[in-house]
């Protein structure tokens, strides 16, 4: 049974988890140090010429670019700032393709698309409260992270002979395994504590602990929307409802204003998708 084998794998620490690209280590290292020598980042870039191109191709956006083209990295760079490229570059070399899953692909596809835009939504939230806009951005980008480790692992698991589970069956293994999951990744990735604990209680924020307040933002922004909304004073009304969004002092004026910003969020995800 595939509840079980994925437990068991989970309990002994025996689960695939991927190795973090070398840029990630970078960008993780300068968004949890403010003092961070963001060269590091830079020359990692530069050395991966498929990184460099997607952070140019995000930087000449119409969105971003707002002038003359952008012809080099250090161009990008002094235009975006180190850290903008920084999540840029992360979100790029953590996407799916990160992950061996064949048979999920179009799943973690659609699971990464989701985090983006989540980490994009809790950037904004965290700019609205003035909280740390970066260190949102990572704990809204890698709050379920886990979900697609539990697809790799379904996918091993599966070349044994075992019965692919259907749509609902998948969606249950996540929402059971998805944590326990990112706990493991978390440690093997050696993540901030704010990451970890974002990971950890993300659908149970009541046991975080030292992060309690950044966890309950991120999930207000996980439900924030990922596709255009036509009627914003619906979509802000349903937000309000969110059992979170009294912890992080959010009201129904901040959240309509919140969605104003939803074109430039949804054409920022359009544009950072690889």
């Amino acid at each position: 049974m595939l509840d079980a084998a994925l437990a068991d794998r989970l309990a002994a620490g025996t689960i695939t988890v991927p190795v973090l690209p070398a840029v990630a280590c970078a960008v993780l290292a300068l968004l949890a140090d403010p003092d961070a020598d963001g060269a590091a980042i830079a020359g990692t870039i530069r050395n991966d010429p498929a990184l460099a191109g997607h952070v140019m191709r995000v930087a000449n956006s119409p969105l971003l670019r707002g002038g003359a083209p952008v012809v080099s990295l250090q161009q990008a760079i002094a235009r975006l700032g180190i850290r903008r490229v920084g999540e840029i570059a992360l979100a790029a070399c953590l996407g799916p393709q990160l992950f061996k899953a064949p048979a999920y692909a179009r799943l973690i596809d659609a699971l990464w698309t989701r985090s983006l835009a989540t980490a994009l939504w809790a950037r904004e939230i965290a700019r609205q409260l003035r909280s740390n806009v970066e260190v949102a951005f990572l704990c809204g980008l890698l709050a379920r992270i886990g979900h697609p480790v539990v697809l790799q692992a379904i996918q091993e698991l599966l070349s044994g002979g075992r019965e692919a589970p259907d749509e609902a069956g998948v969606a249950r293994l996540l929402e059971r395994h998805g944590a326990a999951a990112g706990r493991l990744l978390a440690v093997a990735w050696h993540l901030p504590e704010a990451v970890a604990q974002t990971i950890a209680y993300i659908d149970d924020r009541a046991r975080a602990s030292s992060a309690a307040d950044l966890v309950a933002l991120v999930a207000v922004a996980d439900t924030f929307p990922a596709e255009p909304v036509p009627d914003a004073a619906a979509e802000a009304a349903r937000l309000v409802e969110h059992p979170a969004i009294e912890a992080i002092d959010l009201y129904r004026a901040d959240a309509e204003e919140l969605l104003q910003r939803a074109d430039t969020v949804l054409q920022t995800l359009a544009e950072m998708r690889v």
